[in-house]
C-alpha cells in the first residue's frame, strides 16, 4: 500500500465568448478496493452550482451549466489517496470483451494478430505480457503523431503513438484473444499530464498492465476513469453555444 498526494489541472481558454455551456467532467477518483480517498477537492472557475452522479461505468460524472458569456473553464483536483493494487477489482462487465469505437481492428490489425496468436499461449496474465512485449517492439512512442481521434487500427497502421494508442492496440488485441480488457484513464509518475492504461480479466479480477511504458501497473498510478475506450473515459466534454471557437487546453498533473 501507498499513500500519495495528487493533482490535476485542466485550463480550457476559448478564442471568442461561449454560452449556455453544459458540461461533465470525469475527473473525481473513484472508489475502489485497489484505491481509498483521503481527501479530494475540485475547484472549478467560473464558480457554477454542479452535480455528482456516477456514470455505467463506475466513473464518478460532474456536471454543470454557465449560461453566461464566458471564454474560458478551468477546474481542478487536489487530494490524498491510499493505492493498494493487491486488492483487486471484481467489477466485471461482458462489454469489455467486444470491440468499440476506438479499438475496432481493421484487416491489417487482423491480420497482425493472426500472426503471433500462435504463441500467445497461458493464463491471461502471460498472454496480456507477450501481447504488451510485442506491441512494444511493433510501435513507437512518439508526440504529436496522432491525436484524441485516433483509433487502434489507424496508429497501428503509422507504427506510433501515444499511451493512447498503445492502450487503444492492446485493448483491441487482448479481446481479439477473447479477454476483456478496459481503457484506464489516471495519473502516473511518469507522466506530467493524465496516463492511459490498460485493466484485463483474468477470469476472477482485474489485472493492470501499461503498454506504453511496458510494465506492470504499480500503486504509483491512480485512476481517474475507466470504459470501452477513451471516449467513456474522457476527463471533460462540453456543448455550448457561440461563434466557431477554438479551445486551447493547458494540463497540469503531479503524483508524490
Amino acid at each position: 500500500m501507498k499513500r500519495i498526494n495528487f493533482y490535476y489541472s485542466t485550463k480550457l481558454t476559448f478564442d471568442d465568448y461561449v454560452h449556455n455551456h453544459s458540461f461533465a467532467l470525469r475527473i473525481i477518483p473513484p472508489e475502489t478496493p485497489s484505491q481509498i480517498n483521503i481527501s479530494c477537492a475540485l475547484n472549478i472557475n467560473p464558480f457554477v452550482s454542479t452535480q455528482q452522479t456516477i456514470d455505467a461505468f463506475g466513473n464518478n460524472v460532474t456536471s454543470g451549466y454557465l449560461r453566461e458569456d464566458h471564454r474560458f473553464l478551468d477546474f481542478e483536483i487536489k487530494g490524498t489517496a491510499d493505492i493498494d493494487h493487491t486488492k483487486y477489482r471484481t467489477d466485471y462487465m461482458p462489454c469489455y470483451l467486444y470491440q468499440s469505437e476506438y479499438t475496432q481492428p481493421d484487416s491489417i490489425l487482423k491480420n497482425f494478430y493472426d500472426g503471433i496468436k500462435g504463441n500467445c499461449t497461458g493464463s491471461a496474465s502471460e498472454r496480456a505480457a507477450y501481447l504488451s512485449n510485442v506491441l512494444s517492439d511493433t510501435i513507437s512512442y512518439e508526440k504529436g503523431s496522432t491525436d484524441t481521434k485516433t483509433t487502434a487500427a489507424q496508429a497501428f497502421m503509422l507504427k506510433k503513438g501515444v499511451c493512447q494508442d498503445f492502450s487503444h492496440i492492446l485493448i483491441s488485441l487482448l479481446r481479439m484473444d477473447g479477454i476483456a480488457a478496459r481503457y484506464i484513464a489516471g495519473l502516473a509518475f511518469c507522466d506530467g499530464e493524465t496516463h492511459s492504461w490498460v485493466e484485463y480479466w483474468t477470469g476472477d479480477h482485474w489485472e493492470g498492465i501499461d503498454p506504453a511504458n511496458n510494465c506492470p501497473i504499480s500503486d504509483d498510478y491512480l485512476v481517474i476513469s475507466q470504459g470501452r475506450d477513451f471516449r467513456d473515459c474522457a476527463i471533460d466534454r462540453g456543448v455550448m453555444f457561440g461563434k466557431y471557437t477554438k479551445q486551447l487546453q493547458l494540463v497540469r498533473s503531479v503524483l508524490s
